[in-house]
């Protein structure tokens, strides 16, 4: 047994510099690199996405390719994307802000057409042109954001295997199970809604609009003020549930994962004689490029995020305050139909800053959860 015992140790102290060597952290952090998948989520991303990463610099979820971002590049990027989407809301802007001004000079004239006065005709014409000019673009951008929260809820679905592959790595078995279950539902409801609620209903309310704005008479209006509440307490009550439950299991996960790592250190310490402590550092030392590998994924993810929403929600935006600007403009000179029209579709613009912000809320949350959960576990 003595011969055995001292056969044994004599192994370990000649094999321990191998290991170390095998266990280096840059060798093994491009090893965990290649293997997980990371370097193929960029090609995840929509297209518009990806162009606009590779223009900041930021291409690959590679921790030396997010640290070399700067301020003045984001910045730059932020600036042509609004420049080119803003140009559709300006002509669109022009355009009815001429139609509100003709019916206004027509309607100041006090004109009459037989027995109804000129200034209903005036209106109802104004109105049809108006719904010419912005209906189509509004249509387009509903159908763009739907494209859009699809495209987002693909990449989700595609970094999930790659995340939960880190964080087994990175010795957080418990937590990877919560974080895919819950992101799996996310991607998956994300993309239902997407294709169930997005462009069929927002069309319906958008059609409900127009015709309460061109037909008073069939008060509507009240029908739509009802749909577009209720769209925004469902969304808040839903954003609510999720960023409860998900904080929830990653503080308990966490903690189970952590109690977990320490216990292996303390075992690989304690138990192995002479050459323990080296191996619970080198363990840590492996640990702590896994961590660096989550950090730079989790990094990528958010800018991702940002990308993937940054091009729609400037448009959605630009749209918003380019209607209501008109509509006060339309309240200005008391066009009626006109102003409920412009209002009319500028809630159906603010119900998709509604979803395009909840989309991006359930990324950014997960995201940050799971860069948070394993700064301890070493």
């Amino acid at each position: 047994m003595k011969k055995l015992l001292c056969f044994l140790m004599v192994l370990l102290l000649f094999t321990l510099p191998a290991w170390a060597k095998q266990a280096d952290p840059g060798e093994y952090y491009q090893q965990q690199y290649e293997d997980s998948g990371a370097a193929d989520l960029p090609d995840s991303l929509p297209d518009e996405a990806r162009k606009i990463l590779e223009e900041i610099g930021a291409d690959s979820p590679d921790w030396e390719s997010i640290s070399g971002l700067t301020p003045e590049s984001i910045f730059s990027q932020i600036g042509n994307v609004a420049s080119e989407k803003s140009s559709g809301p300006l002509h669109a802007a022009l355009s009815v802000l001429a139609v509100i001004l003709l019916c206004a000079l027509m309607d100041g004239l006090k004109l009459s057409f037989g027995e109804r006065p000129m200034s209903g005709v005036i209106g109802l014409v104004g109105t049809l042109c108006i719904c010419t000019i912005v209906v189509q673009p509004v249509v387009t951008c509903i159908q763009h954001v739907a494209l859009v929260i699809k495209g987002a809820a693909a990449f989700l679905l595609a970094c999930i295997p790659v995340l939960t592959g880190i964080m087994v790595a990175g010795g957080q078995g418990v937590s990877a199970g919560t974080y895919n279950i819950l992101m799996v539902a996310a991607g998956n409801v994300i993309s239902l809604v997407a294709a169930v609620v997005v462009v069929p209903l927002l069309n319906i309310f958008l059609a409900f609009s127009i015709v309460s704005a061109i037909s008073p008479a069939l008060r509507l209006s009240g029908l739509c003020d009802l749909f577009s509440s209720a769209v925004k307490w469902i969304l808040t009550f839903c954003m609510t549930v999720f960023s409860g439950l998900l904080t929830v299991q990653t503080v308990v996960s966490s903690a189970a994962d952590s109690a977990g790592a320490k216990t292996m250190k303390f075992v690989v310490s304690a138990f192995v004689p002479v050459v323990g402590s080296a191996l619970g550092d080198a363990l840590a030392s492996v640990q702590g490029s896994v961590r660096l590998l989550k950090s730079g994924v989790g990094a990528f993810g958010l800018l991702a995020a940002g990308a993937i929403f940054l091009p729609v929600a400037l448009e959605c935006l630009f749209w918003l305050f380019t209607l209501s600007a008109c509509a006060a403009v339309g309240n200005l000179f008391e066009l009626k139909e006109i102003t409920e029209l412009l209002r009319s579709s500028s809630k159906v613009i603010q119900i998709l800053l509604s979803l395009i912000l909840c989309c991006l809320t359930i990324l950014v949350i997960s995201t940050v959860l799971m860069m948070a959960i394993g700064g301890g576990t070493a």
